[in-house]
């Protein structure tokens, strides 16, 4: 059994993880390092960790110990692979693909992976569009719900709203609606451990197009509605997740 550039005696059930050779039933592989599966492991970058551990948070394959951060595990959020500081002093700005860190200024807010003043810039799903004439704004703008990373859902809203999760599969705009089509959509209310199947395509309307985030089509995410609403407060992207029921149902089952 060859392994990268090492050879290994054969043993059945045996897979390969970088160079070494490892048994998924008692390790887990992380970018080609091998750990320990003991507890409720998951992988973060190269390293693993208890994705249940309100001392560990991982941002786009960094881990962090917010013990040395010095930080409440709720109050952490991630931008890309950076964790930000505590409080209103930054903002995160998304795109996919790209996270890019601001410091906070009143009148300004997120058009995808930008930070415009916005009595100079409107915004339509992430695209910046000149203002003819600048705009009055309030001291804080209010923008659209910015695409999320999984980790930095607060668990009471993850856990015990009733989420919609699909893979996008087309995206159009109606006049100012747009409309998405996907395919392997369930909802779920994870704290009861409930999981839903939809038909299969599955349609959703957004009422307003424009303030939305980019979506991408074969890209998988959870929408988090409003109570007795159709108005999203959430969108989080799970496309690094090799499987987003797994990820979400383990992180509410410690509840």
């Amino acid at each position: 059994m060859v392994c990268g550039s090492r050879v290994h005696l054969n043993d059945p059930g045996k897979h390969c993880c970088g160079e070494e050779t490892y048994d998924p039933q008692y390790d887990i592989c992380c970018n080609g390092h091998k750990h320990s599966r003991w507890g409720n492991k998951s992988c973060c970058g190269g390293k693993a960790y208890d994705y249940n551990s309100d001392q560990m948070k991982c941002c786009a394959g960094t881990l962090y110990n917010l013990q040395v951060q010095d930080r409440l595990s709720e109050e952490a959020q991630c931008c890309g692979s950076v964790l930000m500081e505590a409080g209103s002093t930054q903002t995160c700005c998304s795109a996919p693909g790209l996270d890019l860190l601001y410091p906070t200024q009143p009148g300004f807010t997120c058009c995808g992976h930008r930070y415009p003043n916005a009595s100079l810039w409107s915004c339509c799903a992430g695209v910046l569009h000149p203002r003819p004439e600048p705009h009055n704004t309030t001291k804080n703008v209010i923008p659209g719900p910015r695409l999320l990373p999984l980790g930095d859902l607060k668990t009471e809203v993850l856990c015990h709203s009733r989420v919609l999760l699909g893979t996008v599969e087309s995206v159009s705009v109606k006049m100012n609606e747009r409309s998405i089509v996907m395919v392997k959509a369930m909802y779920m209310l994870a704290s009861r451990g409930h999981v839903n199947a939809l038909p299969s395509p599955h349609y959703l309307t957004l009422p307003d197009h424009c303030s939305s985030p980019e979506l991408v089509p074969g890209s998988t995410y959870i929408w988090v509605k409003m109570p007795f609403s159709d108005t999203i407060r959430f969108i989080s992207d799970l496309s690094d997740h090799s499987s987003p029921v797994h990820s979400i149902l383990s992180r509410c089952s410690k509840l």
